[in-house]
């Protein structure tokens, strides 16, 4: 089987409403993703996919979403805090931990992969030093 892997970034904000510490507190990150994806042919350029075609799928189902968003729970008392700031908001179904996020990642971008390419991994860091890996079993 074989891999490859493209790197994206992008700038999101988001607070973890039902904690207890700092992070309940807006605060932002500049996210990093890894996107492994695996096949066992070649296309007729002997690439699995185009590092561009790739870049598309993540863009328009990922990126564009969060990037420079405030990224919220949507339960009543965040949409009843937050619905009337003028900014970029993304709603979630569940608290916007790195953990959920990469399980939202993973489903956004499994959806609208090509039929012969798999989903291998993804790692989601959200600093430096601190990251949430999810794998395709």
């Amino acid at each position: 089987m074989l891999s490859i892997t493209k790197i994206f970034h992008f700038e999101a904000a988001h607070t973890i409403s039902c904690y207890h510490g700092q992070c309940k507190n807006i605060h932002g990150h500049s996210y990093e993703l890894h996107v492994t994806i695996t096949g066992e042919e070649l296309n007729d350029y002997n690439m699995l996919i185009d590092f561009k075609e790739l870049k598309k799928i993540v863009g328009l189902n990922v990126t564009n979403d969060f990037d420079h968003a405030l990224i919220l729970k949507a339960s009543d008392e965040n949409i009843a805090n937050y619905k009337t700031l003028n900014t970029k908001i993304h709603w979630l179904n569940a608290e916007p931990t790195a953990e959920f996020l990469i399980m939202e990642i993973a489903k956004r971008i499994m959806e609208n992969l090509p039929e012969k390419i798999k989903l291998k991994k993804l790692k989601l860091f959200e600093t430096a030093s601190c990251y949430a890996e999810w794998e395709n079993d």
